[in-house]
């Protein structure tokens, strides 16, 4: 059983727009999920800029992502989906680790109908939108159920 803890989202600016915690989990107050959030807008940035893999040429280059995919450690595991508009999509998972890609696209498939779309939403504001949370918490739903 996968254990997705917490799941963000970040504009291309670092900003936090959206954050989602499962139940059972420590509760993290807003300081701590803005801290965690910009924290690894920061450190994926420079990860991109020092990474020894570099980019391939060409004319679509700009499109690749760059930054930190996957953090491993001991006790948890940071898994990232790079949009090409700059949006970051992360999840905090705890052991046993599963690969969460096809969630975190799932929630970027989610936020492109749902929040994109929506007339009211102001891009890069934060996330208040019940079709699209209700989406998110059937896609965390069915991949815990995994």
């Amino acid at each position: 059983m996968a254990g997705v803890v917490s799941l963000f989202i970040l504009n291309r600016n670092g900003s936090l727009i959206y954050s989602l915690e499962t139940q059972g989990s420590s509760q993290l107050s807003s300081n701590d999920k803005i801290r965690l959030s910009s924290t690894f807008h920061g450190i994926s940035a420079i990860a991109a800029q020092i990474s020894p893999v570099k980019r391939s040429g060409g004319p679509f280059s700009f499109l690749q992502t760059t930054g930190i995919r996957t953090l491993d450690a001991d006790t948890f595991r940071l898994q990232c989906f790079h949009t090409a508009t700059g949006v970051k999509i992360f999840c905090v998972m705890l052991p046993p680790y599963v690969d969460a890609d096809i969630l975190l696209r799932q929630v970027y498939s989610h936020y492109s109908d749902y929040v994109l779309k929506n007339p009211f939403y102001e891009l890069d504001m934060p996330i208040r939108c019940e079709p699209f949370e209700k989406e998110v918490q059937r896609s965390l739903s069915e991949f815990q159920g995994r």
